[in-house]
């Protein structure tokens, strides 16, 4: 199971956009140290600066909930008799065929 992240529990810095451009290299260092920050422009959040390493992550996760998402869709839509895959049975598909 999935266990998803409380970003208000989080300690974010919130930086406007003015602020990040004239303090861009400031701004990186932070993001690379692990503080998640959100930048805001017209006084609303816009965009979101992370690591390299917990974007990564994010976009993995996003991901495998979509292809989750995929597979529970393209299961309704098969024979009720019909066997059904879990992702270990993909995963171990995906392995043989690379190999």
């Amino acid at each position: 199971m999935a266990k998803f992240y409380n970003l208000q529990a989080s300690i974010m810095q919130t930086l406007t956009s003015a602020k990040v451009q004239a303090n861009f290299g400031q701004t990186i260092d932070m993001a690379k140290a692990g503080e998640p920050i959100t930048i805001t422009q017209y006084g609303r959040p816009t965009v979101m600066l992370f690591s390299y390493k917990e974007g990564a992550e994010l976009i993995r996760l996003r991901d495998a909930a979509r292809l989750s998402h995929y597979f529970e869709e393209r299961q309704a839509l098969v024979a009720q008799d019909a066997p059904a895959l879990s992702m270990d049975n993909v995963n171990t598909l995906l392995h043989e065929l690379r190999d």
